[in-house]
């Protein structure tokens, strides 16, 4: 059963003006429709320009920029931004939260790492290319206007993410990384790629941003018109099928990661969230009541013990 209210936003997308929709320019540049080799880039740490930093009650936080290493982004793009928000007690452990799709501002995620700091844990908050600060084209419109768009903004995050965490891991201390929705996929995928130990929490994670695209209420948010009409649908399947954690050998580390799913969830299929499951045995694979929506609304604490334990589970490993 699926839960209501992620039916309702289906519902929305699907009878809503065009202008909501994504994808409206087409495929765009064919060359970028194959996935970027991120394991191509070095994991280099990436030097943070810290701008301004404030305490709250319970918190410090930081607003910093950064260069993107893939040149390939418009150039509004390439230019960085992460957030810290680090308890006031000194902490070891540090989780880089990874973008949603469609995600304008991070108040989800500020939300989690603001309770994360009761736990001890920093939180790292890196914004998507192409949203936010980062659109190419500020005067309007939906940021992602191409499939190649959505394909090279992908990429982007799992570059810059691998070169965030080998700036924390440089910094001392444990490393985790984080997400929920399209943020749990580039989170298993930055993990999966990663080649050091990291602390793993994909949240209302599927494998592959294709059965989410393809399977689940997003169906009526694409543009196929744009695309070519009924046919595209199996090309755009086979493209963003190419982008899969499936695909990525499992480290050692992955045993040790956190997995949760809803329920009811009518937008990641239940089938993309078991398949990453099967593909990292001995994952601890969670599953929440309610859909997609509420899920994140209503559990944030549940979503935060799950990045807590990924810590836990992770580190307790490396004791024995």
């Amino acid at each position: 059963m699926r839960h209501p209210i992620d039916l309702a936003a289906g519902a929305i997308l699907r009878w809503g003006p065009p202008g909501i929709r994504f994808f409206g320019g087409g495929w765009g540049d064919p060359d970028l429709l194959h996935p970027i080799d991120i394991a191509s880039f070095p994991a280099d740490p990436i030097p943070i320009q810290w701008l301004t930093t404030r305490s709250t009650e319970d918190a410090i936080v930081r607003r910093g920029t950064f260069l993107s290493p893939l040149d390939r982004l418009p150039r509004r793009s390439r230019r960085g931004s992460v957030i810290s928000i680090a308890p006031k007690a000194p902490t070891e452990r540090t989780v880089l939260l990874m973008p949603a799709w469609n995600e304008h501002e991070p108040r989800v995620r500020v939300a989690l790492a603001e309770r994360l700091t009761a736990d001890g844990i920093t939180s790292l908050i890196l914004e998507n290319a192409y949203f936010g600060s980062r659109h190419p084209d500020p005067s309007g419109g939906h940021p992602i206007r191409t499939v190649a768009d959505f394909m090279l903004m992908g990429a982007s995050a799992c570059i810059e993410a691998r070169g965030l965490l080998a700036g924390i891991r440089q910094a001392g201390g444990s490393v985790g990384v984080a997400g929920y929705s399209m943020g749990g996929n580039t989170a298993a995928l930055v993990g999966a790629a990663t080649p050091f130990p990291v602390a793993i929490a994909a949240l209302a994670v599927a494998h592959s941003p294709a059965p989410v695209f393809l399977d689940g209420v997003l169906w009526h948010g694409v543009d196929w018109d744009a695309l070519g009409g009924a046919g595209a649908e199996e090309e755009l399947r086979a493209v963003l099928g190419r982008v899969s954690v499936l695909d990525v050998p499992a480290p050692a580390h992955t045993r040790r990661a956190v997995l949760v799913g809803a329920r009811s969830d009518a937008y990641i299929p239940r089938s993309a969230t078991i398949a990453l499951a099967d593909h990292w045995p001995g994952a601890d694979m969670r599953w929440e009541p309610g859909g997609h929506a509420t899920l994140v609304w209503l559990r944030k604490d549940r979503l935060v013990r799950a990045i807590t334990d990924a810590f836990d589970r992770l580190e307790a490993a490396s004791v024995v």
